[in-house]
């Protein structure tokens, strides 16, 4: 006798383990030489001044040209 299955047939039968640390092993070697270890995510208090001043200038940029676009289409 075979019991229902509650499961969707896209569900996974069991939860999947992620892997905050994601380390591809054919890829490891590149990583260690090319860009000194595994991907980190980027913290902006550690990258220097010009760059950093450069990154909030893009995305104060891209947040203000958003807002005029959304503002002059609702007002025409």
């Amino acid at each position: 006798m075979s019991y229902p299955n509650n499961t969707h047939e896209t569900q996974p039968e069991t939860e999947r383990a992620v892997d905050e640390t994601y380390r591809d092993m054919n890829m490891d070697g590149i990583q260690r030489v090319e860009g000194g270890g595994p991907i980190r995510k980027v913290n902006m208090s550690e990258m220097p001044k010009p760059i950093r001043y450069f990154g909030y200038t893009v995305a104060t940029i891209l947040v203000l040209g958003t807002l005029i676009l959304l503002l002059s289409d609702w007002l025409s």
